[in-house]
């Protein structure tokens, strides 16, 4: 190699080293203007209806789940605006160290009309990935239903995530991209005969774990305890997802089967993984969503 190839790639390296840092340090308020985000999204339905506003944060190539995963615009264009007025707030977001994808969760509530007690709680979990045009859109939004609000009154304030900056091991989206799938594999076959254990051995210590009908557990300990009556074998099957330029935040969404004794439970489920310190996958948010009970044939005479 010629002194002026390698003078070349020596300013290429530079060069992206210091747009990755200048990257690492716009993450912060980058993670807040999701949040500004979140709340133009919600001002939006209530000054214009919940389709609306859906129709204009949804990304074109966006996910929800109904019960499984489908175009979310195509969804929210087939809804009739009006019938429940929906109210929510992030409590948490989560930023990629590449500015590029994020996530948020939180509380909301369901009422009749805006002046009406709620009638139904619920958690969120929102994806957000920035466009081509530097707009923040939704690529993914999920939710569970709860028995209520949390307890304790006033909400918690918003808690800023962000990539480890002490980072010993970061690397290319591409080599990245590969250990993740490694880690969905693995835990993809130890879930197989404890679904419990293969959570708690794959997730970070912060982990956050949404199931239908009971408020999220924060942290592995709760975690435990509210997976301990669901232990069984899990099955998945991987329908989609994404990863961040930097090779830290990925998220993926599919089908499971959870065979716990006396039944089976299917339905649909989403992950979100973020690394550590040391570049090494970590499951940071765990959702899954029954599907309804299938109509009872009528016996036949």
């Amino acid at each position: 190699m010629t002194f002026a190839k390698i003078a070349a790639v020596v300013l290429l390296a530079l060069q992206l080293g210091h747009s990755q840092v200048r990257a690492e340090e716009n993450a912060e308020p980058a993670a807040r203007t999701v949040v500004e985000n979140e709340g133009k999204f919600f001002e939006m339905a209530q000054e214009q209806g919940t389709r609306a506003a859906f129709l204009h944060f949804l990304a074109q190539d966006s996910i929800v789940f109904q019960p499984g995963p489908v175009n979310g615009r195509e969804a929210w264009t087939k809804r009739p605006e009006g019938g429940i007025w929906l109210t929510w707030k992030p409590l948490f977001v989560a930023m990629s160290r590449s500015v590029d994808l994020a996530y948020t969760t939180g509380p909301a509530e369901w009422r009749r009309k805006k002046e009406d007690a709620p009638f139904g709680y619920g958690q969120f979990v929102s994806i957000w990935r920035k466009q081509k045009d530097g707009a923040w859109k939704v690529a993914l939004d999920v939710g569970s239903e709860v028995p209520g609000a949390s307890k304790g009154g006033k909400a918690p304030p918003l808690e800023i995530s962000l990539s480890p900056d002490d980072i010993i091991a970061a690397a290319d989206q591409p080599s990245a991209f590969k250990k993740l799938r490694e880690a969905e594999t693995k835990f993809t076959a130890a879930a197989k005969s404890d679904s419990t254990a293969a959570l708690l051995a794959a997730s970070s210590t912060t982990v956050r774990v949404h199931r239908e009908g009971v408020l999220p557990a924060l942290g592995k300990e709760a975690a435990g305890l509210m997976l301990s009556v669901r232990k069984g074998k899990l099955a998945l099957e991987r329908m989609g997802g994404g990863v961040s330029q930097a090779g830290d935040l990925a998220y993926s969404y599919g089908r499971y089967a959870l065979t716990i004794p006396q039944k089976t439970e299917h339905g649909h489920y989403l992950q979100i993984w973020r690394t550590d310190k040391y570049g090494w996958w970590q499951i940071a948010l765990d959702y899954q969503t029954p599907s309804p009970p299938e109509p009872k044939q009528p016996s036949s005479a």
